[in-house]
């Protein structure tokens, strides 16, 4: 079962400026926006904020104007990438070490951030063995803990939402993983014999399988940011891959951040 605790964030005045798409100034953040904490059936708390941007189509034009600059990283993420710098970030990121940290328990000082705009191209049978399936985000290091968002910031809500995730089967995982870098053919082949999931045609995972149980999903909405721990397993909600594009106006941007913090404890 899920509980939830909503919180209303301070006035901001309401501009609306016109978009700069040759470079990226600071990105404003609406201060109208709404905070949802959900927690999930394991314990464990997702953020989930609305109408985050004050003006969300500066980005999207910004995007459009980079998209010759985006590239197809060598693995893991199922389409593109364009890193962002911090200094766009500054609200952003001090919004998470201010709003965010008390409430997931890590300390404000000593975050380590990245940024990037990503778009979901591959169709499913573009997909790699381990694209098929929910992840986690990579460990950290030492005594630190890994963060992430997403924000959505494309209009058509079938391109898909989030979902979040427990493993069933994680030792299995973790040996497929393995055998992905070595090997993808062996990794396929010990997927197919371990879980009948890959017998079946690929498909962006959408729902609950014998390999992990679907905690709950967070629909797509345009400016809708959510907030988690990265070593929750989670995957886009790609219901309608044949929705995907490469096309910046009509494909599935969003903007990711990742959060290396110090918990508290």
């Amino acid at each position: 079962m899920l509980q939830s605790a909503a919180i209303g964030l301070t006035k901001n005045s309401s501009r609306k400026p016109e978009p700069s798409v040759d470079k990226l100034g600071t990105i404003q953040l609406n201060k109208n926006a709404t905070i949802e904490f959900r927690r999930l059936s394991t314990g464990r708390t997702i953020a989930v904020v609305d109408e985050f941007l004050a003006v969300p189509d500066d980005l999207r034009a910004y995007a459009a104007a980079q998209e010759s600059e985006f590239f197809t990283p060598e693995k893991s993420y199922p389409g593109l990438l364009l890193d962002i710098d911090a200094h766009p970030m500054t609200d952003i990121y001090r919004f998470i070490r201010f709003e965010l940290a008390p409430r997931f328990s890590f300390l404000r000082g000593g975050a380590q951030f990245s940024s990037m705009l990503s778009m979901a191209t591959l169709q499913p049978d573009q997909l790699s063995n381990l694209q098929r399936l929910c992840h986690s985000d990579p460990p950290a290091t030492g005594k630190r803990a890994n963060f992430a968002f997403v924000l959505y910031l494309f209009k058509n809500e079938q391109l898909g939402g989030t979902g979040f995730y427990r493993w069933k089967e994680r030792d299995a995982i973790t040996e497929a993983t393995a055998l992905e870098n070595e090997d993808p053919d062996k990794a396929l082949a010990f997927l197919m014999e371990r879980f009948p999931t890959f017998n079946n045609p690929p498909c962006y995972m959408t729902e609950s399988t014998e390999i992990a149980e679907q905690l709950d999903v967070v629909p797509a909405k345009y400016n809708r940011l959510i907030f988690y721990s990265g070593d929750i397993p989670h995957s886009a909600q790609i219901l309608s891959p044949e929705f995907l594009s490469s096309d910046i106006n009509d494909g599935r941007l969003t903007l990711n951040c990742f959060a290396n913090v110090r918990p508290k404890h």
